[in-house]
């Protein structure tokens, strides 16, 4: 029986990983052995979203739910972890948590019928740990290193010279980690014997899409935060890249299928095996489908729809649209440059004074446009389709869908942001007419 490892990632994305990448060594020693999913997305911009839809192999695990604190998983599917038990499997999780002393880790998706969650803020005796379940094979362990998470990364602050030099810090201190459980792993000859699965949960957004009372996850899900690394190395597996798309919720079927599991998932909307074939799209979310608006932090409840060139989110704001492998950041929404018919089609707005670039790229391409208008149709469709899901699970559930996402959505634009992009440039001009000037010469 083969053994597995999952190692995650806290906070990272493949951008962070590619903008970090001297902090990485064994990370990327480790995904040169690996089949890496280069158009991995997490189903969830927040920790305990992502794994408990790893673990149970779902995104609706929360979704009756109104209220994020003390949410338990619905169950739909079996825990990852105790299915691999009830196979005979010493299955364990292991946590590095900065706050231990103070605040001790807690997992709710943990199923009950496993040993309890260890948790610890020393690294030393995290690695010791490690090292001790190692012994007892076959084994699945699950390691979640906090480290690199921006709150538990103010462990390092003493020792940085600022914020991005302590995330930094914090990103070579996790592949450390990583580091010396491979090394493990390879003294013991237990490495060829291991499925290891290195995945990201969600990256952060510092401020780019609004302030958010301070927030830079758990907000709405842009790829800059669901664009995260997944790589599964596997004695049965040829290193290389896998460009189909892959989502949390099939980390789980293809961890079984790698392991000669069969395990039936009786849930509909449980995710696939990923080296049975491609999906056409995935979705991630940032609250529960049973979830408000957080109007104090200004964070909409949003579903997005995700395919191999666009991002398509939806909120009670209305629709946004990205060309995310050109816009990273996600942040023109092409929506602006359309509007929605009745029927659903985009129609180019005319505009006068367009630049030569625009016109190139979009108002004489029609293919482009066509490229555009074909993508959104089939992603709003699936996103619509998600929608009706959703709310028809939590009415199964036995819940008032109070607070489910209004269909009527699905037919409008985010019309405020729109407002504030077309008009940037005449509040700059008003704004440099009524400035005062201000002498702030420096005098030598």
């Amino acid at each position: 029986m083969k053994n597995l490892l999952i190692l995650h990632l806290e906070s990272i994305t493949r951008q962070r990983l590619a903008t970090f990448g001297s902090s990485f060594p064994n990370t990327r020693r480790l995904m040169q052995d690996a089949l890496v999913f280069d158009n991995f997305f997490s189903s969830a911009t927040s920790t305990l979203m992502v794994v408990t839809y790893l673990f149970h192999g779902n995104d609706f695990e929360f979704d009756a739910a109104s209220e994020f604190e003390g949410m338990r998983a619905a169950v739909n599917n079996r825990n990852l972890f105790s299915v691999l038990q009830s196979h005979g499997y010493n299955a364990d999780l292991i946590c590095l948590n900065a706050f231990h002393a103070q605040n001790s880790a807690k997992l709710a998706s943990w199923s009950d019928d496993l040993p309890p969650l260890w948790a610890t803020n020393d690294f030393p005796s995290l690695l010791d740990r490690f090292d001790k379940l190692t012994n007892s094979p076959p084994f699945a362990i699950y390691v979640w290193d906090l480290i690199t998470h921006i709150e538990h990364s103010l462990a390092l602050a003493p020792f940085s010279s600022g914020l991005t030099d302590q995330i930094q810090r914090a990103c070579g201190v996790a592949d450390d980690a990583v580091g010396v459980m491979l090394a493990t792993l390879e003294r013991k000859g237990l490495l060829d014997n291991t499925t290891i699965v290195i995945y990201g949960d969600h990256g952060d957004d510092y401020w780019t899409h609004g302030f958010k009372g301070g927030m830079v996850h758990a907000t709405e899900p842009y790829t800059q935060i669901t664009g995260t690394p997944l790589a599964i190395r596997d004695p049965g597996l040829t290193p290389g890249i896998n460009d189909n798309l892959a989502s949390t919720i099939d980390i789980a079927p293809t961890c079984l299928a790698l392991l000669g599991i069969d395990e039936t998932a009786v849930f509909p909307h449980t995710g696939t095996n990923l080296l049975m074939g491609a999906s056409a799209l995935v979705f991630s979310q940032n609250f529960t489908a049973n979830q408000p608006d957080n109007l104090k932090l200004g964070i909409a409840k949003a579903f997005a729809a995700t395919d191999n060139t666009y991002n398509l989110l939806v909120s009670s704001r209305g629709l946004e649209l990205y060309a995310y492998r050109l816009d990273p950041g996600n942040h023109c929404n092409l929506l602006h440059f359309f509007d929605v018919m009745p029927d659903g089609r985009l129609e180019l707005r005319k505009r006068p004074g367009l630049a030569s670039h625009f016109r190139m790229a979009l108002k004489d391409n029609p293919r482009a446009v066509a490229n555009l208008t074909s993508h959104f149709g089939t992603l709003r469709t699936a996103l619509a389709g998600r929608i009706a899901a959703k709310r028809a699970y939590i009415t199964a559930s036995g819940v008032v869908p109070s607070f489910a996402l209004d269909p009527r959505c699905l037919n409008t634009v985010d019309y405020e942001a729109r407002t504030a992009f077309f008009r940037c440039s005449e509040s700059m001009k008003e704004a440099r007419e009524s400035m005062p000037i201000i002498d702030i010469s420096f005098k030598i």
